[in-house]
């Protein structure tokens, strides 16, 4: 019995391209712990709220900014779906209150410009039980 152990080639003078991935970057939870969402009422007051998913909000419904001593303007939770709010109008939306998040995959406001405040954005707020971590690898590595 004859065995093919060819590895298949592109076109022959033709550079190839091929790419794995490892782990699931695209995944929010940092491990397999449980997630836990609540509901947050929003009202848009002065200009249109216009946020992506998993972005870091404060308890106002904007984006959370970093303020070394915590105020109404930082962390509180992780929004668990995009929102767009007209000025004016007032909406639910569900956010995350609850658990271990992969830093990476978050939305953040430009003033976590490091590790440590991001990995410290949620001590202190109303909802402390949100943790962040960044893990060691991820599916941009270079092998």
């Amino acid at each position: 019995m004859a065995v093919d152990n060819k590895i298949p080639t592109g076109e022959p003078g033709v550079a190839g391209f091929a790419m794995e991935s490892w782990g699931n970057i695209g995944d929010i939870r940092y491990g397999d712990g449980e997630l836990t969402t609540t509901e947050l009422t929003i009202t848009a007051s002065g200009a249109d709220i216009d946020l992506a998913l998993y972005t870091v909000i404060n308890g106002g419904g904007t984006i959370a900014d970093y303020n070394a001593t915590p105020d109404a303007g930082t962390a509180d939770y992780v929004l668990a779906e995009p929102i767009f709010i007209a000025d004016g109008d007032t909406m639910t939306v569900p956010v995350y209150r609850e658990g271990h998040f992969n830093m990476d995959a978050l939305v953040w406001d430009a003033t976590y410009d490091t590790d440590a405040k991001k990995a410290a954005a949620f001590e202190g707020s109303v909802s402390p039980t949100i943790f962040v971590s960044k893990p060691k690898h991820n599916s941009d590595a270079i092998y």
